[in-house]
């Protein structure tokens, strides 16, 4: 019974507000120490995947930029969401032993982006062809305490945490390009200290409590914390997310608090309830890239979407439903109807299909085509009279010409609608996608 009571009280804690030894635990404060912390630590899982841990190195050194030569394909399963149109090219950079020089080639007519991610997940610069014209040039990434002088002709840019992920997107046209872009995503070069702070804490991807408090502390522990992060942070330390913060030595209930509430908070977060949908698209939202006080943006975007860029450079659009409101399913048949043209953009498109796993995160779809989106550069593609295109969406071979198919799984899936460098109706909303019909 006593041990009932206990789960009991926990229980409410994380739900609503509970008095324990005269500290309050509301609700609110334990989700936002969550969604504050949910960012941070997938910014540690990935990049203990990437260069390890003080116990397992990993396979790369931090300050150094490892190139991919190949697109995205069903089998990697490192980033949610990825891209099926760039070459991918990346590093994570530690700051804190001095900055890192980032030589970027002249690229006036290939789309291409450097974007540098910080430890809470926002994008505190994208380079490439909208910010530099794909002109070239030097960057020189220094850490927030750096006090050096650059060399001259040389941009510099304050990182806002002493760790970063460095990535580089290179658009591929076709499979004819992709030699030539290859040689494009070569001519990225980074400089600067290899010897990287060992992480101490193994970064799981389901974490216990321990392993979230722990991580989350140590990774805000490595630089100094940004001022707007401390602003949101503001009374959070109660519950272990703050620098340096131990799960051990918090409160027994605290700690009871995140036994109970962890598992609830991650389950909301995955099924968040009510997002904003025209024709069975989710709206993009305001600040997806940059998100400002929004951590429950951060942290949504982190799980499905990790990495993702500005509006400015990128607009992305979600569809789980077609325009029946019905949940997109392998079992039936869809067709996708874009105008002329498609999407009003002055760098691509593409309309990419992923599986949704158990945990929320989001994987293209193996099948033997191995055609995971379609877009304004795909080989083949069938254009009505008019210049409009469909788009069939389903399981099995559309009877005839398959040019303009692509191939769903037997169960639930999604669709993500990229738009680069989005012209202003996009932006504003005057432009959307249209709804899935369902075709009988």
């Amino acid at each position: 019974m006593r041990r009932l009571l206990i789960l009991l009280l926990a229980g409410l804690a994380a739900l609503g507000a509970v008095g324990a030894f005269g500290v309050v635990q509301s609700r609110d404060t334990f989700r936002r120490a969550f969604l504050h912390g949910f960012p941070v630590y997938e910014f540690a899982r990935m990049r203990a995947a990437a260069i390890g841990t003080a116990g397992a190195p990993g396979a790369v050194a931090a300050n150094h930029l490892v190139h991919r030569p190949n697109l995205t394909g069903a089998a990697d399963r490192t980033v949610t969401t990825p891209n099926n149109d760039t070459l991918y090219s990346a590093a994570w950079l530690d700051l804190s032993g001095g900055p890192v020089l980032l030589t970027l080639p002249a690229l006036p007519t290939r789309y291409h982006s450097v974007a540098l991610i910080d430890v809470y997940t926002d994008n505190i610069a994208v380079l490439g062809s909208r910010d530099g014209g794909g002109q070239g040039g030097r960057v020189l990434i220094a850490g927030p305490d750096w006090r050096g002088s650059p060399p001259a002709d040389v941009r510099v840019i304050r990182a806002t945490t002493n760790d970063l992920w460095l990535l580089v997107r290179v658009l591929v046209t076709g499979r004819d390009d992709l030699a030539a872009a290859r040689a494009a995503q070569a001519s990225f070069m980074l400089e600067g200290p290899t010897a990287a702070r060992p992480f101490g804490h193994a970064v799981p991807l389901d974490p216990g409590p321990e392993e979230f408090v722990d991580v989350v502390g140590e990774m805000l522990a490595r630089g100094p914390v940004p001022a707007t992060a401390a602003a949101r942070s503001t009374g959070l330390a109660v519950y272990g997310i703050a620098p340096g913060a131990h799960f051990a030595e918090l409160s027994w209930w605290v700690r009871l608090v995140w036994r109970v509430g962890l598992p609830l908070a991650r389950a909301r977060l995955d099924n968040p309830g009510g997002p904003e949908m025209s024709g069975g698209w989710t709206v993009p939202v305001a600040g997806i890239g940059n998100a400002g006080d929004n951590d429950a943006l951060r942290a949504r975007v982190a799980l499905v979407g990790f990495g993702a860029l500005p509006a400015e450079e990128a607009v992305y659009y979600r569809a789980t439903a077609d325009g029946a409101g019905q949940a997109l399913d392998g079992g039936r048949r869809y067709r996708l109807h874009l105008g002329a043209g498609g999407p009003p953009v002055d760098g691509f498109w593409s309309v990419g299909l992923y599986e949704r796993m158990a945990d929320g995160r989001l994987y293209f779809h193996a099948n033997a085509l191995e055609r995971y989106a379609l877009g304004d550069r795909s080989p083949g593609l069938v254009r009505n009279p008019d210049g409009s295109m469909d788009i069939l969406i389903q399981h099995d071979a559309p009877a005839g010409e398959a040019s303009n198919w692509l191939p769903a799984p037997p169960a639930r899936f999604e669709l993500t609608l990229r738009a680069y460098l989005p012209r202003l109706e996009v932006r504003d909303g005057r432009w959307s996608p249209p709804a899935l019909d369902l075709i009988p």
